[in-house]
């Protein structure tokens, strides 16, 4: 395991979440880069800090994978949150309660039978139920996902961009409205990108066609 340091900024409850999710993910790396699994969780609860995130709520963006990419149980992440919580005002009941909403509930193997689209369609009916908390973390998790993923695999973006654009709708909740605003413009840059490696893809002779409405308007004659 690398020798990491934890950030600084983060007070001690924020801290021990810190440790406990490095702990959790052990040797995962992102994909793409190859850095250490953590790095995204410290983006993530960087943003949520930034604009105005309680502490139970960085918490809960550090955790946010935990239960959903690592063998961690929720019984086990309640017995770390009663303690790293102690003396604090933080409710450890609260952050859990985050995590489990910010958890993937129609993955693959637990829902079997139903392809992607199905999938995403019944996690964005989910999510769009869960607290403006819960919702302003995954802003920050979308946020950073998609700067990754938009730069790293244009490919799989073709798949990814479509379903966040669907996500944002039902994350109107979050707090401060700022924060979605800055959600809608990353994916929009992403939806640009896309459309740029499309053309880039296409034929000069294929972009200059014109399509069924353009020659239903063109002047007779």
């Amino acid at each position: 395991m690398d020798d990491l340091e934890c950030p600084s900024g983060f007070n001690e409850p924020e801290r021990k979440a810190w440790q406990f999710a490095v702990q959790a993910h052990g040797e995962q790396r992102r994909k793409y880069n190859q850095e250490p699994y953590v790095r995204h969780l410290e983006r993530v609860a960087h943003t949520v800090m930034a604009y105005g995130g309680t502490t139970g709520m960085v918490m809960a963006a550090l955790l946010h994978d935990v239960l959903e990419d690592t063998p961690v149980t929720e019984a086990e992440l309640r017995t770390f949150l009663e303690e790293a919580c102690q003396n604090t005002i933080v409710k450890p009941a609260e952050v859990l309660q985050l995590v489990l909403d910010l958890t993937d509930q129609f993955t693959k193997e637990q829902a079997p039978g139903y392809n992607r689209k199905r999938r995403k369609e019944m996690e964005r009916q989910r999510i769009a139920q869960t607290s403006p908390r819960a919702q302003t973390i995954k802003l920050a998790d979308i946020i950073d996902n998609t700067r990754d993923i938009i730069q790293h695999d244009i490919s799989f973006a073709k798949v990814y961009i479509p379903e966040i654009v669907a996500t944002l709708e039902v994350l109107r909740q979050a707090e401060p409205f700022k924060l979605y605003l800055l959600a809608c413009y990353e994916v929009q840059t992403a939806v640009f990108k896309l459309e740029e490696d499309r053309r880039a893809r296409t034929s000069p002779q294929e972009q200059d066609v014109p399509g069924p409405e353009e020659l239903s308007n063109r002047p007779a004659g």
